[in-house]
């Protein structure tokens, strides 16, 4: 037997796979990323600043770049490619963010029209906002596939680079 969900989320069977695969879509990149800044701070010429992974994408973000400078320096072409990743990475979070921590609803455009499927999105702040957007599943496909292609990238990166 099926379990079924005691809560029933207002929206339908493509939005909830859409959501899927952005998560799952994100936490294979974020492995990756996890696995490069392992590899870089376990080199000898950053052991010295005893750098340990850390918890937030952004920190991530900046232990990446910063350790990456610091192992690829005489490495030009090599760390550029790793920081355009870094950035293309960092510039996909906040639509993920919405998507995967999102308030998932159905919706209507300013409050008339036809019903369609929302994320009401709550900025903590300073200063604390709360936004609806329209969304569809295919949106979240299409974010899906741009995290895709930086994972891809990630992944053809670490082949080339990381023995």
């Amino acid at each position: 037997m099926t379990a079924k969900p005691a809560l029933k989320l207002m929206i339908g069977d493509k939005e909830l796979r859409a959501i899927g695969h952005v998560a799952a879509q994100w936490a294979y990149l974020e492995t990756q990323i996890d696995g490069v800044i392992l590899v870089l701070i376990n080199q000898p010429s950053t052991q010295a600043l005893k750098l340990k992974p850390p918890q937030s994408f952004k920190r991530r973000m900046e232990m990446l770049r910063k350790s990456a400078r610091i192992v690829l320096e005489q490495h030009t072409a090599e760390l550029t490619a790793l920081l355009a990743i870094a950035t293309d990475a960092s510039s996909l979070r906040d639509f993920r963010d919405d998507i995967v921590h999102g308030h998932w609803k159905l919706h209507r455009k300013n409050g008339t029209g036809p019903l369609t499927t929302g994320i009401k999105v709550f900025n903590q702040g300073p200063p604390f906002k709360v936004k609806e957007i329209p969304f569809t599943a295919e949106k979240a496909e299409n974010i899906a596939a741009q995290i895709s292609k930086v994972n891809l990238r990630l992944v053809l990166w670490c082949e080339q680079n990381i023995p």
